[in-house]
Formats: structure tokens, C-alpha cells, sequence
């Protein structure tokens, strides 16, 4: 578990000297000379914090080994850091530097190696044994690697290996590596002439990380990955090689063999499948990618992508993408992504998206769930967020945890406050003022059931609900006279003009029709202006006038009253516009 903390901890009464020479910030950091003095005591999680913070480096350790939490066990000392960790830790502990990094290792154990190498036609053999330096008992399992060339194997259940490789005529450093045993590198010198060569061949440390577990443990890790790849990852640990180019045919057979993730390429290339720990650049696969850590650039797979750190620029993968940290840039899947981090950028996916965490744009054939989306979330069927949205766009259902700007859906939209619209048969919500439906259920808004008759003699039975300004319309309508068509159903659309607890006015739009429902339909559409008057809580008396315009079935009876303006009759129909007044009694919920 790698320690960061950057804050000094003033209430420890901790005082640290710094004692370095004119030279001293060319030390390597283990040699670094400091003076510790405690008033009070203090464990040795505080003082490697302090310590990392004062002179600007990090701790790398795993803090289930290492005694973190003990006391340290003097209250002066004076030496080196490497001194101070050895006299803490004691020598059962491995300590490395890397650049911007002072590496803690819990290892034990020794590692001792007897090999005999032989050299032809610019390939290498080496055949040897790796045993336990105090037991002398062969080590199985244990990783050897060439540093240069990036050819590695695994010891047998015994301890013995065979590592051939091509390489010009050159001595050979060969590293061993093995959980709980402290790295160890031999030099090996051939038989034939040295020539010596330059090596670009660069390599990183990248402190470790969960992520990597959670895919080596996923049932597709388990299933692509295999377990002599898995013990490579948990000997040589964080380190890795750079490479401009690897070739997979399956993740067990590359171009960098087993030591291919461990290895950051720029170029990539598997063509059913591979493992490799990262990419800056290109990688495509007929059937499927998978990265130890963080993906940078392009990256193309026939089935699917997966890749234990970050994915930057665009990811591809016919049918799945699955990022365990986060995505900058545009991902596209044939069926669905899941990314575990945040999505910034734009997410596409054939049926479902998901994200953890926050999310930019998401646009599903089905289903898109993030826990916050910061724009725009289009999805066939459904979106979904746990937290606030800015523009849900759905065929049937929208739902935000918190807050959202704008929802549209065919069926129904949920959230807790609406900045802007809803537009759906039924919205849901605890404050919102712009709710475009049928049904409406705002906290804040109002709902009220009423009574009422018209100029035509309809009787109505409305239920009005909505927000602050706009409210739904959605009733059953009655004829008192004789009739073919006496009954019909209402909706429409309503404005609070003036909101009120004594006086409001409200205009509707309202859309009604009448049918026999087997020959005969009516239709009449109604602008109306109401004025209303409340009395206590929950009753309010209203009146007003309505301007209609009626579309009726020829050779029925007029089922329209009120004064008439238009009319005009042919073969498909009667037309009329006419005025009228409607008035009715509300009871308020």
C-alpha cells in the first residue's frame, strides 16, 4: 500500500533535522542523514509521513507486512534513513530507491542461484537451479528475467529452469524474483568475446495497485490469464519495462513471453488475444485486449477490452469494454461498458452503459446508469442516475437520485428537484415548476380534483396535477342531453398565471373526445381561461370563458352548445368554432 501523505503533523511535537552536505541533494535518499527527537510517542506510520513529506519522496510498503502501527523504538536517533529503517524493521526487510521512491519489502528469505550458460549463433541458453540460501532447497515458482532483452521463465515444482533466448555476444545480467525473498541479480559472462552495445531499454516503477487483483480475479481474467502469468506479476511486482513493439497470439505466446505484462509497449498487436501491462500508443486483437494498468491513445478489439487502470483517447470493442479506473475520450462498445472510475467524454454503448461514478455523455440502445452524469444521458429505454443529472433523454423511464436540469421520456421521469422541465405521461418529483404531463406527483406543486359543466352541457370529473407553473389535465367528461356520444375522456395541459392562496388565474389547453367507441367520434379542443377563488385549504369555486373548435361526425346530433362563431359543413365532417363558459367547484390535496 503506497503512503502519500504530504501534510506535517505539527501536534506530534516531532522535530527532524535534516543534516546534508554542500553535495547532499545529489544523496541518494537512503543515505540521507536525519535526526529524529519525540516528546510524545509516535508510531512509525507518523515518522515515515514526516519523513516522505520533509524531503520530498514517497514510501512504497504494504502496510498488511509492515508494523506500522508500532511504536518506533527509540526517542533520539541519529544516522541515515536506511540506518533508521533497519533498526525499526530489522533485516527480514528488503529496502529498495527508485526515483521518487524508497521501497519497503517484506523478504525473509535469500535467493541463491548455480547456472552454467552457453552461447550459439547469437543465442543464449542458460540452464541453472534456484535454491533457498539458507535452506539450499530449490525455490519452485520463482521469476528469472533478463533485463535487456525481456526473455523470462518460471523454476519448476524443483527449483530448475532453461531460459533460451536470442542476443548478441554480451555479458548477461540475469534478476531472480520470488515473493518473500529479497531480489537478487547475477552477472553471467560468456565463453565468446564481449561486445559491448548500448541498451535503451528503459523501466518504471508504478506503486501497486488493487485494481490489478480485481482483474486477474474477474471470471474473464481467470479465464484469459494464465497462472504462470499471474505468479510473474506477484514476483517482480512493480516494476515494469518499456518496449516500442509486442506481438500475442494468445496472452501465453509473445513476442516478450511471460514477461509480456510486465512490459509497456507503444505498438500492439494480438491477434486472438493478449496481457500485457499497458499501452502508449496502438493495440488491436482479433478477439480480445487486456491490460495490467492504464491504456493511452487507440485501442481496437474484435470481442472485448479490459484494462485494470485508465483508458485516455478511444476504446473499441465489438461487444464489451471494461475500464477498472477511469476514461478520458471516447469509448464505443458493441454491447456494453462498465467502467468502474468516471467517464469523461462521450460513452456509447449497443444496449447498456454504466459507470461508478461520474459520467460526461452516455448514449445506450438500452440502458445507461452512472452514479452522477454531469450532460447527457440518451438511452432507448432507460436512464439512471444515484446522484444529479444534467439532460436525461429515454423511450420510457428517467430516474435521478438528486437533482437534474432537463428529463424526457415516454413513460415516466423521477427525481428529487428539476432545474428545468419534465416531459413524460408521468413525472415524479419533489420540487419542480415545469412538469409537462398527464400525471404529476410535486411535492411542491398542487393536486386537486374537480367537478364542473360546460356550455355543452358536459359534466367533468378533473384531475389537475403539476408543478408551480405547469400542470396536467386528465379527466372524464359526461353529456346531460341525449345524445349518441355522451361520454368522453379529457387531457390537456395547464399555466398558473397567477398563483394564489385567495385569488389565481389559470389557462388550459384541453383536448376532449367523445365516442360511441364503435363508429362515432367527437373531438373538441378548448383554450380556457379560469379565474378562481379559495376558501380555507382546500376548497376553490372557478369560472371563466373558453374559446373551442369541434371536429364533429356528420349526421349525428350537435352535441356543442354555447355561442357559435364558424361553422362549416362537407362530407367528412362539421367544423365549428364557438365560445363558451365552464365553472365547477376544486378540492385541494
Amino acid at each position: 500500500m503506497l503512503r502519500t501523505k504530504a501534510l506535517f503533523r505539527g501536534s506530534l511535537l516531532l522535530f527532524l533535522f535534516l543534516i546534508n552536505s554542500i553535495d547532499g541533494f545529489s544523496q541518494m535518499m537512503l543515505d540521507k542523514k536525519v535526526e529524529i527527537q519525540q516528546t510524545e510517542t509516535l508510531s512509525l506510520r507518523q515518522i515515515l509521513d514526516t519523513l516522505s513529506s520533509r524531503n520530498n519522496f514517497y514510501f512504497s510498503y504494504e502496510s498488511t507486512l509492515s508494523p506500522l502501527d508500532n511504536d518506533i523504538k527509540t526517542e533520539e536517533f541519529s544516522g541515515t534513513i536506511g540506518e533508521f529503517l533497519m533498526q525499526e524493521l530489522g533485516d527480514v526487510y528488503e529496502f529498495k530507491e527508485l526515483p521518487g521512491y524508497i521501497i519497503i519489502r517484506y523478504a525473509p528469505e535469500k535467493l541463491d542461484l548455480d547456472a552454467e550458460m552457453d552461447t550459439r549463433f547469437k543465442t543464449v541458453t542458460v540452464k541453472g537451479y534456484i535454491k533457498n540460501a539458507r535452506t539450499n532447497e530449490g525455490v519452485s515458482q520463482a521469476s528469472i528475467y533478463d533485463k535487456n532483452t525481456l526473455a523470462s521463465t518460471l523454476t519448476n515444482e524443483k527449483g530448475y529452469f532453461k531460459l533460451k533466448y536470442k542476443k548478441l555476444d554480451s555479458s548477461i545480467w540475469l534478476t531472480l524474483s520470488k515473493e518473500n525473498y529479497r531480489d537478487t541479480t547475477f552477472f553471467l559472462l560468456p565463453t565468446v568475446s564481449i561486445v559491448s552495445e548500448k541498451e535503451n531499454r528503459l523501466f518504471r516503477y508504478l506503486p501497486g495497485d488493487s485494481t490489478t487483483r480485481e482483474l486477474e480475479d474477474s471470471f474473464l481474467g481467470r479465464t484469459f490469464i494464465g497462472f504462470r502469468q499471474r505468479l510473474q506479476g506477484m514476483n517482480v511486482g512493480s516494476f515494469f519495462a518499456e518496449s516500442p513493439f509486442q506481438m500475442s497470439l494468445t496472452p501465453g505466446l509473445s513476442s516478450k513471453g511471460m514477461f509480456n505484462s510486465q512490459t509497456i509497449s507503444n505498438f500492439s498487436l494480438n491477434l486472438i488475444g493478449g496481457y500485457t501491462a499497458g499501452i502508449e500508443g496502438f493495440e488491436a486483437a482479433g478477439i480480445f485486449n487486456i491490460n495490467k494498468r492504464d491504456v493511452k491513445s487507440v485501442q481496437f478489439a474484435g470481442i472485448f477490452n479490459m484494462v485494470g487502470g485508465s483508458s485516455k483517447g478511444l476504446q473499441v470493442g465489438g461487444i464489451y469494454n471494461s475500464v477498472y479506473k477511469n476514461v478520458n475520450g471516447l469509448q464505443v462498445g458493441g454491447v456494453y461498458n462498465h467502467i468502474q472510475g468516471s467517464a469523461t467524454g462521450l460513452q456509447i454503448g449497443g444496449i447498456v452503459n454504466r459507470v461508478n461514478n461520474d459520467a460526461d455523455i452516455q448514449i445506450a440502445g438500452i440502458v445507461n446508469h452512472a452514479k452522477k452524469s454531469n450532460h447527457f444521458q440518451l438511452a432507448g429505454i432507460a436512464n439512471h442516475t444515484s446522484k444529479s443529472s444534467g439532460f436525461q433523454w429515454a423511450g420510457i423511464s428517467n430516474l435521478a437520485g438528486d437533482t437534474v436540469n432537463h428529463q424526457l421520456s415516454g413513460i415516466i421521469n423521477q427525481a428529487k428537484k428539476v432545474n428545468g422541465f419534465q416531459v413524460a405521461l408521468i413525472n415524479i418529483a419533489q420540487e419542480n415548476d415545469y412538469a409537462i404531463g398527464l400525471l404529476n406527483f410535486i411535492r411542491n406543486g398542487e393536486i386537486n380534483l374537480s367537478a364542473g359543466i360546460d356550455e355543452s352541457s358536459f359534466t367533468h370529473l378533473t384531475l389537475r396535477s403539476g408543478g408551480r407553473k405547469i400542470y396536467g389535465i386528465l379527466g372524464i367528461a359526461y353529456s346531460l342531453q341525449a345524445i349518441d356520444t355522451p361520454i368522453g375522456l379529457e387531457a390537456g395541459l395547464g399555466i398558473h398565471l397567477l398563483p394564489s392562496n385567495k385569488f389565481s388565474l389559470d389557462t388550459e389547453c384541453v383536448s376532449l373526445t367523445v365516442s360511441d367507441f364503435r363508429e362515432v367520434t367527437n373531438q373538441i379542443q378548448s383554450f380556457r381561461l379560469f379565474p378562481g377563488y379559495r376558501f380555507g385549504d382546500h376548497l376553490r369555486i372557478f369560472a371563466g370563458p373558453s374559446l373551442n373548435f369541434a371536429v364533429l361526425d356528420p349526421g349525428q346530433n350537435d352535441i356543442t352548445g354555447g355561442l357559435n362563431i364558424y361553422e362549416r359543413t362537407t362530407s367528412t365532417g362539421i367544423y365549428r368554432s364557438f365560445g363558451g363558459v365552464t365553472g365547477g367547484l376544486q378540492v385541494i390535496f
